[in-house]
């Protein structure tokens, strides 16, 4: 099991391959999960503020990886089952290829070719989805445990993705929280500010 970027969406098809751009691998967002991580594991004295400035620096795909299981102790195994699943769809779809007898021999051959081109980055899109959004649930526990009152960035498209998603795992959790994402202009600058409140 690794972590590292494959690359935005393949559409693939026996003409080609081509990327969607808007759908991002989920590996971009994983240093900014794991900055937050540990910029929120520490002890807390009530009715203060305290103001963390991101780190730089630059995490080895390794540290992110063990950086993830020390937060998340199940997201490894989550992450190889999510792989197994997703490699038994690839094998069916290249199943189904194999028989679209409604296509020409030659384009059953490219689209087979295509397909198997593209496996293993689609096992990795796959296995990066299952560690971010393990790690963001990590994030979300973290921050109830704490019982933050809220969680504030210079907004980045990373930090408003990252935000976004602990708001959609919040509700779908059915957590004791409410979570209200907000982007704001404060000093000059564009900020991001999750506010989290009981309810």
């Amino acid at each position: 099991m690794k972590l590292t970027y494959a690359g935005p969406k393949p559409l693939i098809s026996h003409s080609g391959i081509v990327f969607d751009r808007k759908k991002e691998d989920k590996y971009r967002y994983i240093p900014m999960i794991v900055s937050l991580l540990r910029a929120l594991d520490h002890d807390y004295t009530s009715s203060q503020n305290y103001v963390y400035t991101p780190d730089r620096h630059h995490y080895s795909d390794e540290e992110l990886l063990r950086i993830i299981a020390s937060h998340c102790p199940t997201a490894l195994t989550e992450a190889e089952e999510q792989q197994r699943k997703k490699a038994a769809r690839l094998d069916d779809e290249l199943r189904r290829a194999e028989g679209a007898l409604q296509r020409s021999p030659e384009a059953r051959s490219a689209l087979r070719t295509n397909l198997m081109l593209m496996r293993d980055y689609r096992l990795q899109r796959t296995v990066n989805k299952s560690l971010y959004y393990s790690a963001a649930g990590a994030l979300v526990t973290l921050a109830a445990a704490k019982r933050l009152r809220y969680i504030q960035t210079p907004f980045t498209p990373e930090s408003f993705h990252v935000f976004h998603t602990m708001e959609g795992i919040i509700r779908r959790r059915r957590l004791a929280l409410n979570a209200q994402l907000d982007v704001y202009e404060e000093k000059g600058e564009l900020m991001v500010r999750l506010a989290l409140a009981g309810r």
